[in-house]
């Protein structure tokens, strides 16, 4: 109930290892208590992001996220 901060949660819908269900239950919880924080979930992925590209791409997706949320300017042309 303390968080003030955005959260991003990344989930594997296939993960074996931690169930979605769980990602989903923190982010009902976390909803109803008006704390900001944004899911995203990975069809095919399990524990570990496997797919190179998709892997990738998933590291500037948390860039992008830490950069709007931290008020900094991605680097220009």
């Amino acid at each position: 109930p303390k968080l003030t901060r955005p959260l991003l949660l990344i989930h594997g819908l296939t993960d074996d290892n931690v169930f979605p269900a769980n990602t989903l239950r923190l982010s009902s919880a976390l909803l109803a208590a008006g704390r900001p924080h944004e899911v995203l979930l990975l069809s095919g992925a399990t524990h570990h992001v496997r797919d190179e590209t998709a892997f990738e791409n998933l590291h500037w997706h948390q860039v992008r996220f830490l950069q709007q949320h931290l008020g900094i300017k991605p680097p220009g042309p």
